[in-house]
Protein backbone atom coordinates (compact mmCIF):
# COMPACT_ATOMS: atom_id res chain seq x y z
CA UNK A 1 0.00 0.00 0.00
CA UNK A 2 1.03 3.61 -0.53
CA UNK A 3 -0.23 6.94 0.85
CA UNK A 4 -2.71 7.35 -2.01
CA UNK A 5 -4.31 4.01 -1.12
CA UNK A 6 -4.78 5.09 2.49
CA UNK A 7 -6.31 8.39 1.43
CA UNK A 8 -8.66 6.71 -1.07
CA UNK A 9 -10.02 4.44 1.65
CA UNK A 10 -10.36 7.26 4.15
CA UNK A 11 -12.27 9.56 1.79
CA UNK A 12 -14.67 6.78 0.78
CA UNK A 13 -15.32 6.02 4.47
CA UNK A 14 -15.96 9.71 5.17
CA UNK A 15 -18.21 10.40 2.19
CA UNK A 16 -20.05 7.06 2.16
CA UNK A 17 -19.91 6.50 -1.60
CA UNK A 18 -17.47 6.04 -4.45
CA UNK A 19 -19.16 8.81 -6.44
CA UNK A 20 -18.75 11.45 -3.72
CA UNK A 21 -15.24 10.26 -2.88
CA UNK A 22 -14.20 10.51 -6.53
CA UNK A 23 -15.40 14.12 -6.60
CA UNK A 24 -13.40 14.95 -3.46
CA UNK A 25 -10.28 13.24 -4.81
CA UNK A 26 -10.62 14.82 -8.26
CA UNK A 27 -10.74 11.55 -10.23
CA UNK A 28 -13.43 9.73 -12.16
CA UNK A 29 -15.58 7.17 -10.39
CA UNK A 30 -14.35 4.27 -12.60
CA UNK A 31 -10.74 5.23 -11.85
CA UNK A 32 -11.34 5.19 -8.11
CA UNK A 33 -13.34 1.95 -8.34
CA UNK A 34 -10.48 0.28 -10.23
CA UNK A 35 -7.95 1.51 -7.64
CA UNK A 36 -9.99 0.07 -4.78
CA UNK A 37 -10.54 -3.21 -6.65
CA UNK A 38 -6.78 -3.52 -7.23
CA UNK A 39 -6.09 -2.78 -3.57
CA UNK A 40 -8.62 -5.41 -2.43
CA UNK A 41 -6.95 -7.90 -4.78
CA UNK A 42 -3.54 -7.18 -3.29
CA UNK A 43 -4.84 -7.43 0.28
CA UNK A 44 -7.01 -10.45 -0.53
CA UNK A 45 -9.72 -8.92 1.62
CA UNK A 46 -12.81 -6.82 0.90
CA UNK A 47 -12.80 -3.16 1.95
CA UNK A 48 -16.33 -2.07 1.00
CA UNK A 49 -19.75 -3.63 0.59
CA UNK A 50 -21.16 -1.86 -2.46
CA UNK A 51 -24.77 -1.00 -3.19
CA UNK A 52 -26.20 1.37 -5.80
CA UNK A 53 -25.97 4.40 -3.52
CA UNK A 54 -23.45 3.42 -0.85
CA UNK A 55 -20.06 1.90 -0.20
CA UNK A 56 -20.27 0.48 3.30
CA UNK A 57 -16.80 0.04 4.84
CA UNK A 58 -15.68 -3.25 6.35
CA UNK A 59 -13.85 -3.39 9.67
CA UNK A 60 -10.56 -3.41 7.76
CA UNK A 61 -11.48 -0.25 5.85
CA UNK A 62 -12.48 1.52 9.06
CA UNK A 63 -9.15 0.55 10.62
CA UNK A 64 -7.24 1.95 7.63
CA UNK A 65 -9.31 5.16 7.66
CA UNK A 66 -8.72 5.74 11.36
CA UNK A 67 -4.97 5.25 11.11
CA UNK A 68 -4.77 7.39 7.96
CA UNK A 69 -6.26 10.39 9.80
CA UNK A 70 -3.03 11.09 11.72
CA UNK A 71 -0.71 11.33 8.72
CA UNK A 72 -3.35 13.24 6.76
CA UNK A 73 -3.13 15.97 9.40
CA UNK A 74 0.68 15.81 9.20
CA UNK A 75 0.52 16.16 5.42
CA UNK A 76 -1.73 19.21 5.73
CA UNK A 77 0.64 20.80 8.24
CA UNK A 78 3.60 20.09 5.99
CA UNK A 79 1.78 21.67 3.05
CA UNK A 80 1.10 24.83 5.09
CA UNK A 81 4.75 25.11 6.13
CA UNK A 82 6.05 24.51 2.62
CA UNK A 83 3.64 27.10 1.17
CA UNK A 84 4.80 29.57 3.80
CA UNK A 85 8.46 29.01 2.92
CA UNK A 86 7.82 29.07 -0.81
CA UNK A 87 5.94 32.37 -0.46
CA UNK A 88 9.03 33.97 1.08
CA UNK A 89 7.57 34.34 4.56
CA UNK A 90 10.68 33.05 6.31
CA UNK A 91 10.89 36.39 8.11
CA UNK A 92 7.50 35.89 9.79
CA UNK A 93 7.61 34.37 13.28
CA UNK A 94 4.50 33.31 15.19
CA UNK A 95 5.14 33.60 18.92
CA UNK A 96 2.79 32.40 21.66
CA UNK A 97 3.00 33.84 25.18
CA UNK A 98 1.22 33.16 28.45
CA UNK A 99 -0.28 35.97 30.52
CA UNK A 100 2.64 36.18 32.95
CA UNK A 101 5.00 36.79 30.04
CA UNK A 102 2.63 39.01 28.12
CA UNK A 103 2.30 41.80 30.62
CA UNK A 104 5.89 42.57 31.56
CA UNK A 105 8.16 40.80 29.05
CA UNK A 106 6.40 40.97 25.69
CA UNK A 107 7.37 44.63 25.17
CA UNK A 108 11.02 43.79 25.88
CA UNK A 109 11.00 40.85 23.45
CA UNK A 110 9.10 42.73 20.74
CA UNK A 111 11.27 45.89 20.91
CA UNK A 112 14.51 43.92 20.94
CA UNK A 113 13.45 41.82 17.92
CA UNK A 114 12.51 45.02 16.08
CA UNK A 115 15.86 46.67 16.85
CA UNK A 116 18.13 43.68 16.23
CA UNK A 117 16.27 42.10 13.31
CA UNK A 118 14.24 44.79 11.48
CA UNK A 119 13.31 42.36 8.67
CA UNK A 120 11.49 39.99 11.04
CA UNK A 121 7.72 40.32 11.38
CA UNK A 122 6.20 39.09 14.63
CA UNK A 123 2.71 37.71 15.19
CA UNK A 124 2.11 37.34 18.94
CA UNK A 125 -0.68 35.31 20.49
CA UNK A 126 -1.42 35.76 24.22
CA UNK A 127 -3.78 33.09 25.53
CA UNK A 128 -4.22 30.66 28.45
CA UNK A 129 -1.68 27.84 28.42
CA UNK A 130 -4.14 25.13 27.34
CA UNK A 131 -5.07 27.07 24.20
CA UNK A 132 -1.42 27.79 23.45
CA UNK A 133 -0.64 24.08 23.78
CA UNK A 134 -3.26 23.28 21.14
CA UNK A 135 -1.80 25.96 18.85
CA UNK A 136 1.76 24.64 19.07
CA UNK A 137 0.58 21.07 18.38
CA UNK A 138 -1.38 22.30 15.35
CA UNK A 139 1.77 24.08 14.06
CA UNK A 140 0.01 27.44 14.30
CA UNK A 141 2.94 28.77 16.38
CA UNK A 142 6.68 28.65 15.79
CA UNK A 143 7.67 29.26 19.40
CA UNK A 144 5.76 29.26 22.67
CA UNK A 145 6.82 30.81 26.00
CA UNK A 146 4.68 29.66 28.92
CA UNK A 147 4.67 27.34 31.97
CA UNK A 148 5.32 23.59 31.49
CA UNK A 149 3.04 21.88 29.00
CA UNK A 150 1.09 18.73 29.71
CA UNK A 151 1.14 17.54 26.11
CA UNK A 152 2.97 15.14 23.80
CA UNK A 153 6.53 15.62 25.00
CA UNK A 154 7.88 13.36 22.25
CA UNK A 155 7.08 15.98 19.60
CA UNK A 156 7.71 19.16 21.62
CA UNK A 157 11.11 20.42 22.76
CA UNK A 158 11.08 22.45 26.00
CA UNK A 159 13.87 24.68 27.31
CA UNK A 160 13.74 26.18 30.81
CA UNK A 161 14.02 29.98 30.70
CA UNK A 162 13.45 30.96 34.34
CA UNK A 163 12.38 29.68 37.74
CA UNK A 164 11.18 32.30 40.20
CA UNK A 165 9.19 32.73 43.39
CA UNK A 166 5.48 33.43 43.58
CA UNK A 167 4.60 36.48 45.67
CA UNK A 168 1.31 37.66 47.15
CA UNK A 169 0.58 41.36 46.56
CA UNK A 170 -2.05 43.86 47.68
CA UNK A 171 -2.51 47.59 48.14
CA UNK A 172 -0.25 49.04 50.86
CA UNK A 173 -3.35 49.84 52.95
CA UNK A 174 -4.74 46.32 52.66
CA UNK A 175 -5.17 44.60 56.06
CA UNK A 176 -2.91 41.75 54.88
CA UNK A 177 0.04 44.15 54.71
CA UNK A 178 -0.52 45.36 58.28
CA UNK A 179 -1.17 41.90 59.68
CA UNK A 180 0.46 39.22 57.50
CA UNK A 181 -1.18 35.78 57.71
CA UNK A 182 0.63 32.86 59.32
CA UNK A 183 0.12 30.57 56.34
CA UNK A 184 -1.36 30.39 52.88
CA UNK A 185 -4.73 29.06 54.04
CA UNK A 186 -5.22 32.11 56.29
CA UNK A 187 -4.81 34.39 53.26
CA UNK A 188 -8.20 33.43 52.02
CA UNK A 189 -10.17 35.19 54.68
CA UNK A 190 -9.94 37.90 52.00
CA UNK A 191 -11.07 37.40 48.37
CA UNK A 192 -8.49 36.80 45.66
CA UNK A 193 -8.31 38.21 42.15
CA UNK A 194 -6.27 35.98 39.90
CA UNK A 195 -5.57 35.18 36.27
CA UNK A 196 -6.67 31.89 34.75
CA UNK A 197 -4.37 29.89 37.01
CA UNK A 198 -2.35 26.83 36.05
CA UNK A 199 -4.10 23.64 37.10
CA UNK A 200 -1.20 22.32 39.22
CA UNK A 201 -1.31 25.44 41.41
CA UNK A 202 -5.01 24.95 42.06
CA UNK A 203 -4.44 21.26 42.79
CA UNK A 204 -1.62 22.03 45.26
CA UNK A 205 -3.80 24.52 47.10
CA UNK A 206 -6.65 22.02 47.25
CA UNK A 207 -4.70 18.92 48.34
CA UNK A 208 -1.97 20.44 50.54
CA UNK A 209 -3.70 23.46 52.06
CA UNK A 210 -7.37 22.55 51.81
CA UNK A 211 -8.16 25.67 49.76
CA UNK A 212 -10.59 25.19 46.88
CA UNK A 213 -10.31 28.34 44.78
CA UNK A 214 -13.41 27.47 42.77
CA UNK A 215 -15.52 27.38 45.94
CA UNK A 216 -14.27 30.64 47.47
CA UNK A 217 -16.84 33.42 47.85
CA UNK A 218 -15.97 36.75 46.26
CA UNK A 219 -13.08 35.46 44.18
CA UNK A 220 -12.50 37.12 40.83
CA UNK A 221 -10.99 35.69 37.63
CA UNK A 222 -9.50 37.90 34.93
CA UNK A 223 -7.64 36.80 31.79
CA UNK A 224 -6.34 40.33 31.11
CA UNK A 225 -3.21 40.84 33.26
CA UNK A 226 -3.25 44.63 33.01
CA UNK A 227 -6.88 44.81 34.09
CA UNK A 228 -6.19 42.37 36.95
CA UNK A 229 -3.51 44.64 38.37
CA UNK A 230 -5.71 47.72 38.05
CA UNK A 231 -8.52 45.94 39.90
CA UNK A 232 -6.26 45.01 42.82
CA UNK A 233 -4.77 48.51 42.93
CA UNK A 234 -8.26 49.97 43.39
CA UNK A 235 -9.66 47.42 45.81
CA UNK A 236 -9.21 47.61 49.60
CA UNK A 237 -10.23 43.93 49.89
CA UNK A 238 -8.79 41.98 46.95
CA UNK A 239 -5.28 40.54 46.77
CA UNK A 240 -3.53 38.58 44.03
CA UNK A 241 -0.44 36.45 43.44
CA UNK A 242 2.08 35.71 40.70
CA UNK A 243 5.78 35.88 39.85
CA UNK A 244 7.45 39.02 41.21
CA UNK A 245 8.36 40.37 37.76
CA UNK A 246 4.66 40.36 36.85
CA UNK A 247 4.13 43.22 39.31
CA UNK A 248 7.48 44.99 38.86
CA UNK A 249 6.15 48.45 37.80
CA UNK A 250 3.62 48.61 40.66
CA UNK A 251 6.08 47.37 43.28
CA UNK A 252 8.61 49.99 42.18
CA UNK A 253 5.96 52.73 42.24
CA UNK A 254 4.70 51.59 45.63
CA UNK A 255 1.09 51.11 44.50
CA UNK A 256 1.30 47.42 45.38
CA UNK A 257 3.22 45.74 48.20
CA UNK A 258 4.38 42.16 48.75
CA UNK A 259 2.52 40.45 51.60
CA UNK A 260 4.87 38.67 54.00
CA UNK A 261 3.53 35.12 53.69
CA UNK A 262 5.38 31.99 52.53
CA UNK A 263 4.08 30.65 49.20
CA UNK A 264 4.62 26.89 48.83
CA UNK A 265 5.35 26.81 45.09
CA UNK A 266 7.28 28.75 42.49
CA UNK A 267 6.77 29.70 38.88
CA UNK A 268 8.71 28.36 35.90
CA UNK A 269 8.60 29.44 32.28
CA UNK A 270 9.78 27.39 29.33
CA UNK A 271 10.35 27.98 25.64
CA UNK A 272 8.63 25.28 23.55
CA UNK A 273 8.88 24.44 19.86
CA UNK A 274 7.98 21.58 17.54
CA UNK A 275 10.79 19.04 17.38
CA UNK A 276 10.84 18.55 13.61
CA UNK A 277 10.04 22.14 12.58
CA UNK A 278 12.07 23.58 9.72
CA UNK A 279 14.95 25.59 11.29
CA UNK A 280 14.08 29.03 9.98
CA UNK A 281 16.81 31.57 10.82
CA UNK A 282 14.17 34.12 11.85
CA UNK A 283 12.72 31.69 14.40
CA UNK A 284 16.16 30.96 15.80
CA UNK A 285 16.83 34.69 16.13
CA UNK A 286 13.59 35.34 18.01
CA UNK A 287 14.36 32.41 20.32
CA UNK A 288 17.76 33.93 21.11
CA UNK A 289 16.15 37.27 21.92
CA UNK A 290 13.82 35.50 24.37
CA UNK A 291 16.82 33.80 26.00
CA UNK A 292 18.58 37.16 26.33
CA UNK A 293 15.53 38.89 27.84
CA UNK A 294 15.00 36.14 30.39
CA UNK A 295 18.73 36.01 31.13
CA UNK A 296 18.67 39.69 32.13
CA UNK A 297 15.57 39.02 34.22
CA UNK A 298 17.38 36.24 36.12
CA UNK A 299 20.28 38.61 36.79
CA UNK A 300 18.11 41.34 38.31
CA UNK A 301 18.57 41.86 42.05
CA UNK A 302 15.53 40.76 44.03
Amino acid sequence: MNIRDFLDVRVICETGSLRKAAQVLGVSQPTLSNRIALLESRLRAPLFERTRSQSRPTALALFISQRAASFTVEAQQLAREVRRLAAGQAGLVKLGLSATVARELVPDIAVEVSERYPDISLEMLCEPTDKLAEAILDRELDVLVCPPLEIQRDVIVSELLIETDIVVVARPDHPLCASPPADVAELFRYPIALPIAERHYLEDLRTVHGVDIDALPGRMLCSDPGMLVRIVQRSPRLFTAGPRFYFAPELEAGTLRVVDVPVPFGHSLYMHWYRDAFPLPAVQQVMQVARDVFGRLRDRPR
